[in-house]
């Protein structure tokens, strides 16, 4: 009988008791201890987790969160309460070691010189951040199976119940899911390129319950909130993703940690998106939302500049009271893993003239904490205050010293401290810290699959570690999570381009397959051959289907043969944005944004974590439909890029008339948005066509330069008068004459090349992606070799151009 049943069985019982008895029933809460003594106290289970006997205020869950808070701090030393206060990956390891090992978990004798198989330790052990540095946060993205896991975390909540006080572990975990530690991680980019509200809140949900269920607390995710990132660049979509995303998690037992604040990532930071505009309004969006939602925990974006373009968040008071103040959080501040600096320190002068290169660690430590953060995250943690000597180390002795020289206001230390206990006890940690792998491998996998709970390292060590295949891990996870991703999978490719309806295939075609990766072209050819022919050469296909993950020798060889061979191309994007020599030199093209690979640390051998084979045979011949949108318009070329203002939206290859329109929209919008055809991209934000749909497009209104020209004119009394009117410019032999009009699409999302002829000469061609039921201004440069009279048509409209 597991332990979890016992403790309800209790429970069961202590309430008839109470109920029988006449007094007031309070409802037991589930408890579990393995080292410590359980205090029965007016017939309900208490961890006596100071081992004194008695009942202490921390200690019972029903008193007041804030009183159990003062009571436990009453109890610690500064070096315990200063401990809680960093957060360093699990044994100081950025990869970790998989399968653990006892250096990993147990060895005290610490720094130890690592042996030769364990090549990411640091020389140091769980135990020793536990007991020596009084760590209880620890980043762990680890790898391994459910009930790998599971042992793994219950371990280490073993080591903190040992303790003095008993203080249980927080785990938190850069990846969104990771009950398949190192196989398989949530796919960021396909939330947002998917736009299924539906499909996204149940994948969340089980990922928050698959997280629980092996003992993380807290997942350092989601960043789609910030501009240019996931849920690309739309701050009314960013904000409802991210509401979705951190209310979902939250609700379903994974707290989040949004982050980076203000922004790191997508197209460019904060610090290096900012126009002359200035924009920070827009940005905001993701963040109200995320802390509108509940999330708990938030991250900086140390190392870059903040509202005050001058020092590191973490430095700026403007941005943390911008976080605190204005916006409100009240929760977990944590700074990235660099706060103080990654090569060297940080560097540069605060609106307050206080040069950053001047100041001790204590000093450092001490502004940010005055700021309000209150956890400091790196990959390992030193004694000493030689900060200078590693940047990218945690320094409490700063922090102790700090606090005992007066250095360091040790109110801020209780601030920091109370908000860390706040989020543990409410969490429910100090009853029971610990999970079921049973549980864990019930919920996570099917019936099929032989994993089994975990008790000591040999057991753990003997455990077979035979899933190398995404075929292996499919078979053995559960039947609904499998059936989600797949879905996701479909739900986030894009159909760019489909010439003649060549997608999807028909049943019984001759393909021939190739890759960037030959060894997944043979997984594709694989899967394919369930519905088509698979054939070895270019001459003996209906139709060539090449996937890339790179614009290299591979593909620009693939075209070249395919047009020699004078088939039609079918061209799979995969995590690689469409652009136009792609769309120009493909008849079908699909742009796919699934990728599942883990976030930090090592992932495990043999699994492919973009689209999976089969799911990708079933796009190609139409089982499946791709049906997710392009979130952040994509750019006509580098040089187009790099004038567009990242800290706003939609302005690629507007001109200043326009970008000026769209800021000005932006800010008078409630929700910071802007139209997404404004521009000129190559592709607009929200296109994305689908299978037996195409476009139906309207030229109109032709619009050719004009001249002002003084004409004499004469009215009805016969008098004459000179009168300013435009007329058509004339054009110059050898340079561009540039025209406007409007290209309407009355259908589904399509694309088309638009052509200006010059009689029967094309002079001009541009391509364009209109989504359906909209549409694009056009401007075309059109350039004229010889003088004279020019009759000019574009699609359905004309003109006549003078040239000289």
């Amino acid at each position: 009988m597991s332990k979890r049943i016992c403790a309800a069985l209790v429970t069961l019982v202590v309430l008839a008791v109470c109920m029988t008895s006449g007094v007031l029933a309070v409802e037991q809460v589930p408890i579990e201890a393995r080292v410590k003594p359980i205090l029965i106290v007016d017939g309900l289970q208490f961890r006596d987790l100071n081992n004194n006997g008695k009942l202490d205020v921390y200690e019972d869950w029903r008193a007041d969160v804030d009183d159990r808070i003062a009571d436990l701090l009453s109890q610690m030393t500064l070096e315990e309460e200063v401990g809680l206060l960093f957060c360093n990956n699990t044994a100081g390891q950025f990869s970790g070691t998989y399968p653990v090992t006892y250096n990993y978990l147990y060895r005290q004798d610490c720094p130890f010189t690592p042996p030769q198989d364990e090549p990411y330790s640091s020389g140091y052990s769980a135990w020793y951040y536990i007991n020596v540095f009084h760590n209880r946060c620890f980043l762990d993205n680890a790898n391994g199976t459910p009930e790998e896991q599971v042992f793994v975390h219950n371990e280490i909540q073993k080591m903190c119940e040992e303790t003095r006080l008993g203080i249980p572990m927080t785990f938190v975990c850069d990846r969104e899911y990771n009950a398949w530690g190192g196989f398989i991680d949530k796919p960021h980019d396909a939330f947002g390129v998917a736009n299924s509200p539906e499909l996204a809140k149940a994948l969340l949900k089980r990922y928050a319950q698959s997280m629980e269920a092996v003992g993380v607390h807290v997942t350092l995710e989601p960043y789609g909130n910030e501009i240019g990132s996931f849920n690309g660049e739309d701050p009314e979509y960013i904000a409802k993703m991210t509401a979705l995303e951190v209310g979902t998690l939250n609700e379903n037992g994974l707290a989040t940690c949004t982050k980076h604040f203000i922004a790191r990532g997508g197209d460019s930071s904060f610090e290096n998106a900012r126009s002359v505009a200035q924009n920070v309004v827009n940005w905001m969006e993701g963040w109200k939302a995320a802390i509108e939602a509940g999330t708990p925990w938030i991250m900086t974006n140390s190392g870059a500049k903040g509202l005050s373009n001058n020092v590191p968040v973490e430095y700026d008071k403007a941005t943390m009271s911008y976080l605190r103040d204005t916006l409100g959080f009240d929760g977990i501040v944590i700074t990235d893993w660099w706060a103080l600096g990654r090569q060297t320190l940080v560097t540069g002068v605060t609106s307050e003239g206080v040069d950053l290169s001047a100041l001790d660690g204590r000093q450092l430590y001490g502004m940010m904490l005055e700021n309000g953060v209150d956890i400091f995250g790196t990959v390992v943690t030193l004694f000493g205050e030689d900060v200078a000597a590693r940047p990218m180390a945690n320094y409490p002795d700063c922090i102790i010293n700090g606090v005992r020289e007066g250095d360091i206001d040790k109110a801020l230390v209780d601030r920091a401290a109370t908000r860390i206990l706040q989020f543990k006890f409410e969490k429910g940690l100090f009853e029971n810290p610990y999970c079921d792998a049973a549980e864990a491998i019930a919920l996570c996998a099917n019936s099929t699959y032989t994993g089994k709970p975990l008790n000591t390292l040999d057991e753990y060590l003997a455990a077979p570690r035979n899933i190398t295949t995404n075929e292996e891990l499919k078979a053995v996870r559960n039947l609904y999570d499998v059936a989600l991703g797949e879905a996701m999978q479909a739900a986030s490719a894009v159909l760019v381009k489909n010439e003649d309806s060549l997608l999807p295939l028909k049943q019984g075609t001759k393909v021939y397959v190739t890759a960037t990766s030959e060894d997944l072209a043979k997984q594709y050819a694989k899967y394919i051959a369930n519905y088509g022919t698979v054939v070895k050469t270019m001459e003996e296909a209906d139709v060539v289907v090449g996937d890339f993950s790179r614009i290299d020798d591979i593909a620009e060889v693939f075209v070249e043969d395919a047009q020699l061979a004078g088939k039609p191309v079918v061209m799979t994007l995969n995590c690689l944005d469409p652009d136009e020599w792609a769309i120009s030199n493909s008849d079908a093209l699909m742009y796919l944004s699934f990728r599942q690979r883990p976030d930090h640390g090592a992932s495990l051998p043999g699994i492919i974590h973009t689209t999976e084979p089969w799911v990708y045979a079933d796009l190609l011949f139409g089982v499946r439909q791709p049906s997710g949108m392009i979130v952040k318009e994509l750019t006509r070329s580098a040089e187009m890029d790099a004038t567009q203002w990242k800290d706003l939206a939609g302005d690629q290859g507007a001109s200043t008339w326009v970008r000026l329109l769209l800021q000005a929209t932006m800010k008078t919008s409630p929700t910071h948005t802007v139209p997404e055809n404004w521009g000129d991209p190559l592709i607009c934000y929200k296109y994305g066509m689908r299978y037996g749909e195409k476009g139906d497009f309207v030229y109109e209104t032709l619009v050719v330069p004009t001249t002002a020209e003084e004409r004499e004119v004469v009215d009805s009394r016969g008098r004459t008068s000179l009168r300013t009117a435009a007329v058509p410019a004339v054009a110059k032999v050898g340079e561009p004459y540039t025209v406007h009009f409007l290209l309407w699409n009355n259908g589904g999302d399509d694309m088309t090349m638009v052509k200006a002829y010059d009689g029967d000469k094309v002079i001009a061609e541009k391509l364009m992606a209109v989504n359906g039921g909209s549409w694009r201004v056009v401007a075309m440069d059109l350039v004229f070799d010889t003088p004279g009279e020019h009759a000019v048509t574009i699609g359905t409209l004309s003109t006549t151009v003078t040239v000289e």
